[in-house]
């Protein structure tokens, strides 16, 4: 009999474990988003790469991975999704009139703050946050003043010799966690801590980046197959699977010369320095909550706003002026080679909306209602399910407010949990639709490419001409979903091969422009130099 009793009282607490907050007597949790900028999905430890990430590899040990979480493949349509809940081409329209995630969460009595990159329409203090330290627009420098930078409503003029947008991104986020507003001390909170990291220009302090200087002579291809193997160890890819084949505008690292490999290493030197610096601060946000006692009580969720960022576009402005990767008053970018190597195991990079564009490495953390610790989920998930999930989280039933999203919830808890809806994607000429069983993804306005989901979860062996029916059924889909949320009585994108646009085509079955990587001058190669730490 006590045998009996101890199992049901055991299976009590799981039940209530596995709760939101607002059906038990537990209080209202913290939450954190926090969202990486064009960080690619095997750049973390913990989801393969060699970067030195501990603070995010602790709260993938201690939470959950989910290894299929999507978002809009570029900057603006992600940050929509997740603010809202909706795809981007409703909110394109309808933003100002749609509710977001901090109004919403301030009905329910949590005290608000974005931290870092806004780049939506309007003032986050006019959209439910409380506080505000960032920047209004897309991108800028990460050492000193750019316009648009603001601490709440005022312009920021705290930029001093040593300030570097991470740690300044940090400093903010945990001021806001350690000093409630008057009266709102006993209040949750949500903090959107929106990292400018690691979007371009590639900058960060020189120690960090000559900590991994040398580290990537050996070549993205190299860097990409150890991090693939490490994948298969973890189970975040099947055991079996195989890398799709090697781009076609992408040259083999053989065939460059000692000095394009000088540079190319320095240059994801420098991306790594970036992401390293995120991630020490992410770990004194940590010690913060756990300093304030907060940390039992609250849920994080990490994630990336897609893919790396494949162009490098000012390389020759930037060599001509005798700057190199790293430098203040930079615009380099970290190029196809290195992008191919950081979106491991996938295909395309951002922009695009094949897998490599739209593919975040996610993680969940949330003490003792995650289920099974390290666990790693592989079922489709997207940002437009993050508000639906949050707001049930905090008691709101997931079918208002009505949005495109789906509620994760039972997921995030370790239940089984299946979407219901296929999930959709579209930006300039690069479009798809993904099914349980299918995708139908478009690059370049190239015609549409088929693939088996469960067999080719790469997105490397086109059947479009082998199931021609499928591809015409999924393509009315699409269409039918386009026409709806866009209100555009057809798709007609702009190309990117168009004069004047701010993309390139990147296709890498030869449809995208070749890779030529740039050189290390000689009269500059002293700066970084490899081999002294």
């Amino acid at each position: 009999m006590a045998k009996k009793q101890t199992i049901l009282l055991c299976a009590l607490a799981c039940l209530c474990c596995a709760r939101p907050f607002a059906e038990t007597k537990t209080a209202a949790p913290n939450i954190i988003v926090i969202l990486a900028d064009d960080l690619g999905y095997s750049d973390l430890g913990c989801y393969g790469g060699e970067m030195a990430t501990p603070a995010l590899d602790r709260l993938a040990e201690e939470g959950i991975r989910m290894s299929h979480f999507h978002n809009g493949g570029m900057c603006v349509l992600s940050r929509s999704c997740l603010m809202t809940g909706n795809y981007y081409p409703k909110m394109k329209k309808d933003f100002a009139r749609t509710p977001i995630l901090p109004e919403l969460l301030k009905e329910k009595g949590y005290r608000t703050a974005l931290i870092g990159k806004w780049h939506l329409r309007g003032h986050p203090l006019d959209r439910g946050f409380d506080r505000f330290f960032g920047y209004l627009g897309g991108a800028g420098t990460h050492f000193g003043k750019f316009k648009g930078y603001q601490l709440d409503r005022e312009d920021f003029d705290g930029f001093g010799k040593d300030f570097y947008s991470a740690d300044a991104q940090t400093d903010h986020a945990i001021d806001f966690i350690e000093n409630p507003a008057k009266g709102a001390a006993k209040k949750p909170f949500f903090l959107y801590l929106s990292y400018q990291t690691p979007h371009s220009p590639l900058m960060a302090p020189k120690e960090d980046i000559m900590k991994n200087r040398g580290s990537y002579l050996a070549g993205w291809q190299a860097v990409r197959e150890a991090r693939f193997a490490r994948q298969k160890q973890m189970g975040i890819v099947p055991a079996n699977a195989t890398l799709p084949d090697y781009p076609k505008n992408l040259p083999a690292w053989e065939s460059l010369s000692p000095e394009q490999k000088d540079l190319e290493d320095l240059r994801m030197s420098v991306y790594a320095a970036m992401v390293e610096r995120m991630d020490q601060g992410i770990l004194r946000v940590m010690k913060t909550l756990e300093a304030t006692g907060q940390a039992d009580n609250t849920l994080i969720l990490f994630m990336s706003d897609n893919g790396t960022d494949p162009f490098s576009s000012a390389d020759a402005n930037m060599l001509k002026k005798g700057l190199l990767p790293g430098d203040p008053n930079t615009n380099y970018q970290p190029g196809i080679g290195w992008a191919y190597a950081s979106v491991t195991p996938w295909r395309q990079y951002k922009v695009s909306q094949h897998r490599g564009g739209i593919t975040t490495g996610a993680i969940a953390w949330w003490p003792g209602r995650t289920g099974k610790p390290g666990r790693i989920t592989h079922g489709p998930v997207h940002m437009i399910d993050v508000l639906p999930t949050m707001m049930e989280v905090v008691g709101v039933p997931p079918s208002k407010p009505k949005v495109d999203g789906e509620s994760f919830l039972p997921l995030l808890l370790g239940s089984d949990w299946k979407r219901k809806e296929p999930l959709y994607f579209q930006f300039v000429d690069n479009r798809a639709i993904r099914t349980e069983e299918w995708t139908l993804a478009e690059v370049d306005l190239s015609g549409w490419q088929l693939y088996r989901a469960k067999d080719d979860p790469l997105e490397n062996r086109d059947l479009s001409a082998q199931y021609p029916e499928i591809v015409a059924t999924l393509d009315r889909q699409w269409n039918s979903w386009w026409t709806e949320n866009s209100g555009e009585d057809s798709y007609s994108p702009t190309p990117t091969s168009a004069p004047g646009t701010s993309y390139s085509p990147q296709g890498d079955r030869g449809t995208g422009l070749p890779y030529v990587p740039s050189a290390m001058p000689s009269n500059l190669k002293n700066r970084y130099p490899i081999g002294r730490k």
